[in-house]
């Protein structure tokens, strides 16, 4: 009896097994779920897909190993796969793989390489693909993609150029589907400058027209980049934001500070904090500056323009706008002058024109500037520079040493350019007290030499301005200086080193008759 109930019980179960058995080893027979994958894919996709080689262990669990994944551009195999994975593992039941959905995909070796834009202009405007719309599939296929050390290539239109790369140290895809944006987790590596990105946000839903203008978007953090890769500029810069667009096109507004921003023209380390709005073409990572509003140190300056990244390391062709109001003229001259202090001090106004050009030499002689300054309430700091500003007030104003002159340098504005090294001014004008300069001339950035040339015209006579008992001998000279109601209008020139300017007069012109 008991052999009966045995029988009965067990030969059932051994029955369904054997058809259960049986339909796995149907539904999952390695050629038809090649098939059916690179099948599906092509469809849902619009990409030309398939499979090397899928192989299937049915014990202890049933396993899937695929191997040689590659989804191209249709009618373009001279083009890398758009997206390709070496191998790919996925623990997969009958009912999986029955109604298309899996739990956890693990993909080594996966490679996204984005077209050039003609490739794109042309998937955007191709004719509607021969299969049509996708027939309808589960919303979610995968419950988790889990990428190990993958790549994010951007392909160059000269073939010969070298893709610009992103290494994707991590990436996780959760609700991986077509009809619907996928949440993920992202950290690579930035090339230039070099630095970690950790992102998070959504990807989707696929776009089947064009596969590069799929939507993406989310929150980031640049930490610990490195400045120093891109050449002539140096500190480390951490950032955060969001973004929103495509792997293409991307438009990300956040803040930035570097502690020690510096510039390769001979100044000091100056702390940097910026805000931003930004359009990043990820082609080839350029970026426009829409809007940027920095702080250098105590001076705020509102930013444009445009940085193109060009092949190779750290080359890139910066040209940008630049507005400082209200600002501090010892915060922009650190940058240019290394000293224990400060060369000048005093409120400065700014607008100008900047062009960085890439190659090897340094910063200061590929730079160019173009612009105009104004300057209020400046005082040099070294002392024997200010003490002959004052000695030249006092003067010009017919009085004797000790006497009060009050504010020494006053109203200092002018239009400059900088180009290899030398910053040219032709016409730099500022008031002392008793007098008004006029000056044309240069300052070479290398040598820290300057050669100004022009007029003083001062309220006092030159027998007056001179003093003591050698007037005596200039008041016959006076009527030869006295022009257009001024005491006199005298050639000067102020050359030498920075550190110690010399100021005279060029008789020459006056005995010329200039």
């Amino acid at each position: 009896m008991l052999r009966k109930i045995l029988w009965y019980a067990v030969v059932p179960a051994i029955g369904v097994f054997i058809v259960v058995a049986a339909t796995a080893v149907y539904v999952l027979r390695p050629e038809r779920l090649r098939s059916m994958a690179s099948e599906k894919l092509s469809e849902h996709l619009n990409l030309d897909v398939t499979i090397d080689n899928i192989a299937v262990a049915l014990l202890p669990r049933p396993n899937v190993v695929g191997t040689g994944v590659r989804m191209r551009v249709r009618n373009r195999p001279d083009l890398p796969p758009f997206i390709s994975i070496e191998r790919f593992t996925v623990a997969v039941g009958l009912l999986d793989a029955l109604r298309q959905h899996v739990g956890t995909v693990h993909a080594d070796g996966l490679k996204i390489a984005v077209p050039p834009r003609e490739v794109r202009d042309e998937m955007r405007n191709r004719p509607e693909s021969p299969e049509g719309e996708p027939s309808a599939m589960a919303q979610v296929i995968i419950d988790e993609l889990i990428a190990h050390d993958a790549e994010l290539l951007f392909i160059r239109r000269d073939k010969n150029k070298k893709p610009l790369l992103f290494s994707i140290h991590d990436l996780v895809v959760n609700a991986v589907g077509f009809n619907s944006p996928m949440p993920y987790k992202a950290t690579l590596t930035n090339p230039v400058p070099t630095g970690l990105i950790e992102a998070m946000g959504t990807v989707g839903p696929w776009n089947r027209d064009d596969q590069t203008a799929t939507p993406l978007d989310g929150k980031y953090t640049f930490t610990n980049a490195d400045l120093s890769t891109i050449n002539g500029i140096g500190g480390r810069l951490n950032s955060t934001g969001t973004f929103k667009g495509a792997l293409t096109e991307i438009r990300a507004v956040g803040e930035a500070k570097v502690p020690d921003f510096s510039l390769d023209l001979g100044g000091r380390p100056v702390p940097l904090e910026s805000k931003f709005r930004t359009l990043i073409d990820g082609t080839d990572g350029s970026v426009k500056l829409e809007h940027v509003e920095a702080r250098l140190r105590n001076t705020p300056i509102i930013v444009t323009g445009a940085i193109e990244n060009l092949e190779g390391p750290g080359r890139h062709d910066i040209k940008l706008n630049a507005t400082v109001k209200d600002g501090r003229i010892e915060d922009v001259l650190m940058l240019a002058i290394d000293s224990p202090a400060p060369v000048m001090t005093g409120d400065i106004n700014l607008t100008t024109s900047l062009a960085l050009p890439p190659g090897p030499t340094r910063v200061r002689q590929r730079i160019a500037m173009a612009g105009k300054f104004g300057l209020e309430g400046a005082k040099f700091t070294d002392a024997d520079v200010q003490k002959k500003m004052e000695d030249l007030s006092r003067r010009t104003q017919g009085k004797n040493d000790g006497d009060p002159i009050g504010r020494v340098l006053t109203d200092l504005r002018g239009q400059f350019t900088l180009k290899s090294g030398v910053l040219t001014m032709p016409n730099l004008t500022f008031r002392v007290p008793g007098a008004d300069v006029a000056l044309a001339g240069n300052y070479s950035i290398n040598t820290e030499t300057m050669d100004f040339r022009g007029t003083l015209r001062m309220k006092a006579s030159v027998s007056q301005a001179v003093g003591g008992f050698k007037s005596i001998f200039l008041v016959p000279f006076n009527p030869l200086f006295r022009k257009q109601g001024a005491g006199a209008v005298v050639p000067i020139k102020i050359t030498g080193p920075r550190t110690a300017p010399k100021f005279g007069l060029e008789m020459g012109k006056v005995f010329k008759g200039s």
